[in-house]
């Protein structure tokens, strides 16, 4: 199921801002893409897209376009794919694209006992930023996001499903008791790189604060920042779900900070206005539960 030649066309620009980048998402060529998006435009009488700058800008009645022709092309997608679950219910694959914390954290135990239940049902899990999430459902490749944060798309819909604490912790040796201000912004500070939410939400809330760290170090992943945590080598603001097993093994300790109260939402993302398939809906059923029954607090 697809849209006509002019409307994917423009839909392939729309996403990618980039008449050679929309060019090599269909496989045709650059002066190609362009004239179905001119032959679009004449047939509206609207000029769609801002020729004059680069940046792959639309005019408003493009984005007004845009919002119909993404939200139309997706559904059309999301159709297609369910279409073959509902040939043979009992089988099928779920294609889900999440961030770091709950892909890494969450979801992995959650897709084990839906595969165990669901045994002729196979689920594929990716890993990436919110960007990427998006990426993947508006190029159809997943049916299912996980993300932390908020996103705005106009075919994708965000809705918020859980809410956990991003607190500070360090190892008990490095800071034995309430440290002060001045003994805080002394530590180093060990985060993922800039673009993670956990970072971001922690961050903010440091300007708030007034808190100013004088020496960072990043890390390319959780792993590390918490292998780095418990040798003692700085503090850090994660998700509580990331530092649960060594909050309970004592290896690290929430660091108390006066006025601290952060916390980050972990939304799903899903085509909107579009039926999920009946996998889908299944594995999205078993989340909402099992993420209702996790604690809120460390």
């Amino acid at each position: 199921m697809q849209l006509e030649a002019r409307l994917r066309a423009f839909s392939a620009f729309a996403r990618c801002r980039s008449f050679s980048a929309a060019a090599a998402e269909l496989r045709i060529s650059q002066p190609a893409i362009s004239k179905h998006v001119a032959d679009l435009e004449r047939a509206l009488g609207l000029k769609l897209v801002e020729r004059s700058r680069r940046d792959g800008a639309l005019t408003t009645a493009g984005d007004f376009v845009a919002n119909y022709v993404l939200r139309a092309e997706a559904l059309l997608a999301q159709g297609a794919i369910g279409v073959g679950q509902f040939r043979d219910s009992e089988s099928g694959m779920v294609t889900i694209v999440a961030s770091w914390v709950t892909g890494t954290y969450l979801l992995p135990a959650i897709i084990a006992e839906f595969q165990h239940s669901h045994p002729s049902v196979r689920i594929s899990l990716e890993l990436g930023t919110a960007t990427k999430a998006a990426e993947w459902l508006r190029s159809h490749r997943a049916e299912l996001g996980f993300i932390t944060g908020a996103i705005s798309k106009p075919e994708i819909e965000a809705e918020p499903i859980l809410d956990h604490k991003i607190i500070i912790v360090g190892s008990p040796a490095l800071i034995p008791g309430p440290p002060s201000r001045e003994k805080l912004e002394s530590l180093t500070w060990i985060s993922r790189e800039k673009g993670s939410a956990a970072r971001a939400a922690a961050d903010a809330a440091m300007a708030r604060l007034g808190m100013v760290p004088r020496r960072r170090l990043e890390l390319p992943s959780y792993e590390a920042v918490v292998h780095a945590l418990t040798r003692g080598y700085g503090i850090a603001a994660l998700s509580h779900f990331v530092v649960a097993a060594e909050l309970r093994s004592g290896s690290l300790a929430v660091v108390p900070v006066t006025g601290w109260n952060v916390s980050s939402m972990i939304s799903v993302l899903r085509v909107r206005d579009a039926l999920l398939t009946p996998a889908a809906d299944q594995f999205q059923a078993l989340v909402r539960k099992r993420f209702g029954e996790l604690p809120s607090d460390p």
